[in-house]
């Protein structure tokens, strides 16, 4: 992995000490302290772009550490702005509000020129997750109408529909081959458990090949998911104290991240990460797979070692007790100084840096390399 340091092609393996030594280095207020609600990295690392409450995008060149470009939405809002394969277009979802009447549509953006490329019209309420394959020009989406849609770019209208009977997060494995759907019940249902299914790109019309079930905190949401880069974990970030790891080819759970040992494991505590439209999320993977960083109400990051975890390598599982599962706790709590509550949090796939974000954009920098 790059160190992340400008002028430097030099490679670096995340150790621990190099995790809990991140702090932040650059702090952004593009979004005039309105909430940020998604954050997303290209796929050179170069950009990253921030979407939130205000109905505008921000373009960030991590390169050089400043902000690039503001993008204005006002008619649209912004919402899950998330890069596709070219760096500079992207695609995001409206924000409808009571004033104004908007239609649920997905729009890609050409950043550099601020044109539309194209209406990706299907979705009849608000888009709640929006995910790019990351080696193919298709993408999945979902939305509180209760469906998961499946897009090819070249086209206004979607190449395949489920009906999944409750709002759901999405994610793809990093071959493009398989997508998770998870569905936590909705916080009045007052259920104990969650599903996530599995399904295969390539005959994604025949149904999931294989479905889950994950306990829960009753009343909580599951707002990502994200697959490791290896493919073998998928975690699931909630809004609660607590999040999910699970083997990504059986689908079992291997450990609870605990982000407050102080709390019940029964105890809901949602209200921190209350948005007016659902967040991308509190939680990521280092991109060696081997950490996971978490966001607190207390204001830290929370970092975690997932790399004694077993998976299913080698023919080898630990099976768990669903009734009581492994607790993970964090090795290290990062300050995160005057950069508010990470909310949001998203770790560059290339240069050693993540973001993490509230009502402000803070670029994160390891202190020990």
């Amino acid at each position: 992995m790059s160190s992340g340091k400008q002028g430097s092609s030099s490679s670096v393996f995340i150790t621990d000490s190099i995790v809990g030594s991140f702090k932040p280095s650059k702090l952004f207020n593009y979004h005039q302290e309105a909430s940020v609600t998604s954050l997303d990295f290209n796929v050179s690392g170069q950009y990253l772009i921030s979407a939130g409450i205000d109905k505008s995008i921000q373009l960030y060149d991590v390169h050089r550490g400043i902000h690039h470009k503001d993008i204005q939405s006002q008619k649209y809002g912004a919402h899950l702005a998330r890069f596709a394969h070219d760096d500079l277009n992207c695609l995001y979802a409206s924000t409808p509000s009571a004033s104004l009447e908007v239609d649920h549509s997905i729009r890609y953006l050409a950043l550099a020129s601020n044109t539309y490329l194209r209406y990706f019209k299907g979705h009849k309420e608000q888009v709640v997750a929006i995910e790019m394959n990351p080696v193919s020009e298709t993408f999945i989406s979902s939305s509180l109408d209760r469906t998961v849609k499946v897009w090819d770019l070249k086209s206004a209208s979607p190449i395949g529909n489920f009906d999944i009977g409750l709002p759901s997060v999405v994610a793809f494995d990093p071959q493009g081959i398989v997508f998770a759907v998870g569905k936590c019940p909705q916080p009045q249902l007052k259920s104990a458990s969650g599903s996530v299914s599995m399904y295969d790109m390539t005959n994604f019309d025949k149904g999931p090949f294989l479905t889950v079930e994950v306990p829960i905190i009753s009343g909580q949401s599951w707002n990502k998911l994200e697959f490791s880069n290896n493919g073998k974990l998928l975690l699931i970030s909630t809004d609660t104290h607590e999040h999910y790891l699970l083997d990504a080819f059986l689908g079992q759970l291997l450990t609870t991240l605990i982000v407050d040992v102080t709390r019940s494991s029964k105890e809901y505590n949602g209200d921190w990460m209350s948005f007016q439209y659902p967040s991308t999320g509190s939680t990521c993977f280092t991109p060696c797979g081997k950490f996971v960083l978490a966001g607190s109400p207390k204001g830290k990051v929370c970092t975690f070692d997932v790399s004694s975890i077993k998976t299913t390598e080698g023919g080898v599982h630990v099976v768990l007790d669903s009734d009581n599962p492994k607790r993970t706790v964090p090795f290290k709590m990062l300050d995160t100084d005057s950069s508010g509550i990470p909310k949001i949090l998203s770790f560059n796939p290339k240069l050693m840096t993540f973001a993490s974000a509230d009502n402000k954009v803070a670029l994160w920098q390891a202190d020990n390399l």
